[in-house]
Formats: C-alpha cells, structure tokens, sequence
C-alpha cells in the first residue's frame, strides 16, 4: 500500500446488526474493538481505536447503530454526533455499513439520515462497506447493477463502494483496497477531511431555523409556521425514529381552526 501521507481517520456509521465493530477490529487486524471491551452485544457509545496498518497510523471510532431500540432517539443522534470530535480535527472518510445480503426500506434511508445529520458536504467523504461477503453468490459490481435500490445507494457515495468478509481475519488485501479507496478519495477533497466546522455549521444552521420558527410564533403567522412544522417533520422523522403523522397532524389542525376563528 502506497503511503499518500495522510494518516486515516474513519468513523463507522450503519443500523444497529450490520457488523460496524467487526469491521473496525478487520481494518485495525485486532481481536476486540469498541462493544466487545464492555462485554456487550450492541454498541452504546462511541469508541476509538487506532494502529498502525500498511506503515502508518489508522484511527477508528465505532458508533451506535441507527434505529437502536433500546436508546432514545435525541440521546443516540448526540452519541453518533460525538464521533466527529471523537476523530478531531475530523474524519476522512465515513464508512457506511450494510449487509451485502439484506437491504432493507428502512436502510435506504440511511444516507439521508447522514446527511441531514453532518450537512450536505457529508456524502462527499462517504464509502459504502458491505459486510458478509462470503454470503455473495455473485460479483458484487453484478448484484449493484441489478438492483436499482443498491445502485442507487452507491451513486450518492460517489460510487465508492468495498465489500469484506469479516470472517476472513488473514485477509489483507480488503483493507488495503479500502485504504486505497480512501486515499483516492481524500486527493478528490483536496487532501481535507470532514471537519468540526463543517458540523459546527449544520448546528448553526438549525439553530437559525429554530430561531426563525419562534419568531413566526410570536408574530402568529400561523402559515408560515405551518410551513416550517410540515419542513421539520419530513427532515426529521428520518431522526426520530419514525413519529406518527397523528402526532404532528392533531397540533396542525389546531392551528388552522384557530386561525380560521
């Protein structure tokens, strides 16, 4: 592996299930990572680890699973949010898992999840990991092509793309193909990576919505607040886990009878 002289920084993002850790403990070669060390199934928390692989040092944070279940939906976003400053001055690359072998509705939102999560740029820094790769009856550039949903997930991330078989512990090469991928990758972005600022952004930005939002308010402008609540439940029913439309549709009607008084 030619060494580009960057040293990774890669935060690992995907549903809860999907194999992150063992993804983590493949690209480092090390026996435990992340959840394992606090002897529990499911990741919680974020967790770095970093190596040296190929003659230079790797970083990796591990991350909860989107669509955890046993954590609230506010608590698990912050704990994703954490792995940027987990990985400061900020990753070069986020991996996003799935499982070769199952790709499901609610996963496809996922990248939108991403990106709503760290901004528009987000994607740009972005490589789809498939995990189970010894389940693969086919080459996966075959099975891509023939499925519209999976082809569509990779040409949001460029169509950067890296399969491995986390069974095959002695199997270098897929980290190195990964590593290369993300070197190329990090020359596209002009040698930068993902930073605090960039995130830092995105919170300054919904802050200002939310700001706008109590100023329409306080000035009972009930259509635009309307508006803005209809904006805010598409961007963030991806976050919350799905709320109900009765959730959001009772307190709407509300405004509009007592604006039609």
């Amino acid at each position: 592996l030619q060494d580009q002289g960057w040293e990774p920084l890669i935060v690992l993002l995907g549903e809860t299930g999907v194999g992150k850790s063992a993804c983590g403990k493949t690209i480092l070669g090390q026996k435990e990572f992340g959840s394992e060390k606090r002897q529990t199934v499911v990741t919680t928390e974020c967790s770095e680890a970093h190596t040296t692989v190929s003659g230079r040092s790797v970083s990796v944070v591990d991350t909860p699973g989107f669509f955890d279940t046993q954590m609230r939906p506010g608590k698990l976003m912050t704990e994703i949010a954490r792995s940027v400053y987990l990985s400061s001055p900020g990753p070069h690359a986020f991996l996003i898992v799935f499982r070769v072998d199952r790709f499901t509705e609610q996963e496809q939102q996922i990248p939108q999840m991403i990106e709503m999560m760290f901004g528009q740029e987000v994607l740009q820094y972005s490589i789809i990991l498939f995990t189970h790769g010894d389940q693969l009856d086919e080459p996966l550039e075959e099975l891509i092509e023939e499925n519209s949903r999976l082809r569509h997930l990779v040409q949001q991330c460029g169509n950067r793309y890296q399969v491995f078989n986390n069974r095959d512990e002695n199997n270098r090469e897929q980290v190195n193909d990964l590593l290369q991928k993300i070197d190329t990758m990090i020359e596209q972005n002009g040698g930068g990576h993902y930073s605090n600022q960039m995130f830092e952004d995105v919170l300054r930005f919904r802050q200002e919505e939310e700001d706008n939002l109590c100023v329409l308010l306080q000035q009972n402008n009930h259509t635009s607040v309307l508006i803005y609540l209809l904006s805010f439940i598409f961007i963030n029913s991806f976050i919350y886990n799905h709320l109900s439309f009765n959730q959001f549709i009772i307190p709407f009607n509300h405004i509009i009878i007592h604006d039609n008084h």
